[in-house]
């Protein structure tokens, strides 16, 4: 077999491809590093936002029992109370509630179904005098409340006075009577972000929804309701007086896993795109020294070692099939040398180059046409015969001595041919070499 491009045309697909599966196995590889690291990394997150939860229901349980039993004194008093009933006494005793609590926007005592006592009463005036039944958004759960007998806790609620707040909701009675109403309104805000800031951890988020009770199942407390739709959330459930809440957590978006991710891609990229490079070059040069040493770099025709062993590859297929001869063919340019003094190596290469590309337009694409050395050429050819070989030598002839385009010139050389057909030796390569040679020269001697 002849080959026109250099080995190393043929190897750059096979390097680009063999770089493309290593720099593509790297990338994997960092893929998956990164898939590992975000399983443990989930694992790690949820148990901690488990840990989180748990402590912000610890947290907002015992910020709202404090919260919640303030008034329960003052419930007493006003029962045993309740036919002298001092306004001064009320709002003193509300005054030092309010002092010492945190979160609390007011206090409100109710006797009967009318709100009659309000602390502080500065912002507060206009709930003075309210009447809960003609109050549609709170009379449901205030009757509930009255009819069960148990406090409840309820909210945000729209307040008449402007504002939102949970309010917490304790029945009065005597002698199984309803008496009245002690409310006590709680500054939503203040108080989930004094249970946050507590705590004093800035990874998570959380959100608060009432979960059932007072008609308010869903309905959101403090917070952004998509928190309750986002993945990652862990929701646990806390006891109010009425109901419960449904406390959802979330560790926040940062941007610190999303940096490390976009590290290892990039660590794995440039690690893959260097010894993708690296492999590429390693197999272009390997390809390049096999050129060197079995092709002829000018022609990029075969040399003698590579010719040799396409010869006995030759030979131990005629051994297999005597019946199908081999030829060999040495050519020898005359007047090459009268080129090269006169017009330059230049113009000598490119004869010697034009010479190459006729002999392996004439020969079979099994043939081997070999550069044997300076302007001497061999040809392999195999299933042949004496008849077929004088033809060919012929077209062989006429095709290398037609004209020569070089720089505006018609360069011409002439070319000698001697060849043995196997079947005439013994099939020893030096054996056909001198036979074919010496026909050459016997060739070149009646051509002069």
């Amino acid at each position: 077999m002849h080959r026109f491009f250099p080995s190393s045309d043929n190897a750059r697909p096979i390097a680009l491809i063999g770089a493309a599966i290593v720099f593509l196995l790297f990338v994997s590889f960092g893929e998956m590093f990164l898939s590992y690291q975000g399983t443990e990394l989930k694992d790690k997150q949820r148990m901690e936002t488990i840990s989180y939860a748990s402590l912000l229901r610890a947290r907002t349980e015992r910020e709202l029992s404090s919260l919640l039993y303030l008034n329960s004194g003052l419930g007493s008093y006003l029962v045993v109370r309740n036919k002298n009933i001092k306004a001064k006494e009320v709002n003193d005793i509300l005054a030092v509630l309010h002092r010492s609590s945190r979160h609390i926007r007011n206090f409100g005592v109710a006797l009967g179904y009318r709100l009659t006592f309000v602390y502080p009463l500065k912002g507060n005036e206009s709930a003075i005098g309210l009447y809960y039944p003609d109050q549609p958004a709170q009379w449901p759960v205030i009757k509930k409340i009255t009819e069960s007998g148990k406090p409840a806790l309820a909210g945000p609620v729209q307040l008449v006075q402007g504002g939102s707040g949970l309010i917490y909701r304790v029945p009065l009675s005597i002698a199984g009577k309803h008496w009245g109403l002690l409310s006590t309104v709680i500054d939503t805000d203040s108080f989930f972000k004094t249970v946050s800031e507590e705590l004093g951890d800035s990874r998570f988020e959380f959100a608060v929804r009432g979960k059932d009770g007072e008609g308010l199942r869903g309905d959101m407390v403090w917070g952004d309701r998509t928190l309750f739709e986002r993945k990652q959330v862990f929701v646990q459930e806390i006891e109010i007086p009425g109901g419960s809440w449904a406390i959802g957590v979330k560790p926040r978006d940062g941007n610190a896993a999303n940096s490390y991710a976009l590290l290892v891609r990039l660590l794995s990229a440039t690690l893959g795109g260097i010894i993708s490079w690296m492999l590429y070059l390693l197999i272009r040069n390997r390809a390049d020294l096999a050129d060197l040493a079995m092709y002829d770099q000018l022609t990029g025709l075969p040399n003698r070692h590579l010719f040799e062993d396409r010869v006995r590859m030759a030979f131990a297929r005629l051994r297999r099939s005597p019946d199908r001869d081999c030829a060999l063919l040495f050519l020898d340019l005359d007047g090459f040398k009268g080129i090269n003094d006169k017009f330059g190596h230049k113009a000598g290469d490119a004869v010697l180059t034009a010479t190459a590309k006729r002999a392996r337009a004439i020969v079979r694409q099994n043939d081997t046409v070999a550069r044997w050395g300076g302007d001497e050429f061999i040809i392999l050819m195999e299933s042949v015969t004496r008849a077929a070989m004088e033809a060919y030598i012929h077209r062989l002839r006429v095709k290398i001595e037609s004209p020569i385009d070089f720089e505006h010139m018609q360069l011409r050389v002439g070319v000698s041919i001697g060849f043995v057909i196997s079947s005439e030796t013994t099939g020893d390569l030096d054996e056909m070499l001198k036979l074919a040679d010496q026909r050459m020269y016997e060739d070149k001697s009646s051509r002069k």
